[in-house]
This record gives structure tokens, sequence and C-alpha cells, in this order.
């Protein structure tokens, strides 16, 4: 019984201690499901619109930047997105930073704010 339990041990050593086992295991882990694919094409179209949006604008706000690098682009990364978005993301990250006006609709007339435009 003794001598079963040593080849198990010799077994399970070796298996463990392949190399073509951690392949197999880190391959299983990289699978890319549909939803996976799903979600990576949403991504990449909303990186895709609204990168060049700013792109044709010509210019960006700090928060605009800011939320784009880091709940788009970055996240789509890290999943395995790449290619064409790598450009669109160093384009945009060369645009100037400016106001965006969206407070002009609530800031009265002559308020500093207004002026500062």
């Amino acid at each position: 019984m003794d001598q079963w339990v040593g080849y198990a041990v010799v077994l399970l050593a070796a298996v463990l201690g392949s190399s073509g086992f951690f392949a197999w295991l880190a391959g299983r882990n990289k699978k890319i499901t549909a939803r996976d694919r799903l979600l990576l094409g949403l991504a990449y179209d909303k990186i895709a619109t609204l990168g060049m949006h700013y792109i044709e604008r010509g210019w960006i706000t700090k928060d605009e930047f800011e939320e784009f690098r880091k709940y788009l682009y970055e996240p789509y990364t890290d999943v395995g997105g790449n290619g064409v978005t790598a450009q669109i993301m160093a384009q945009v990250a060369q645009l100037p930073f400016r106001t965006h006006g969206r407070y002009a609709q609530i800031t009265p007339q002559g308020h500093p704010m207004e002026e500062n435009r």
C-alpha cells in the first residue's frame, strides 16, 4: 500500500512539475467566451466612436480624457483588446485640454465663470 502512495506522489509531482501542465492551465484560463467577445466589441465601438468625436472636435476636457482612459481604454486593453484603439488613444492623448461649455446654461449672465470661457 505504501508503495502505491509513493507512486501516486511521484506521478502527481511529475504532472504538476511539467511545463505542459502549466501551459494547458494558462490556455484554459485565456479561453475567450462569446460574452467576452461581445464585451470587447462593444468597448471597441464606444472607444472608436467617442475617440473619433474628440479627435474631430479637436479638443477634450480633462474629465472626458480621464473617463475615456480609465473606464474604456485601460479595461479594454486589460482584457486583450488592441490595435486601432491604441492609435485612437494616442491621438486623443495629444488633444489640448479645454473647459466644456455645458455649465454655461445654468450660470447667470455676468457671473465670473461666464467671463472665463
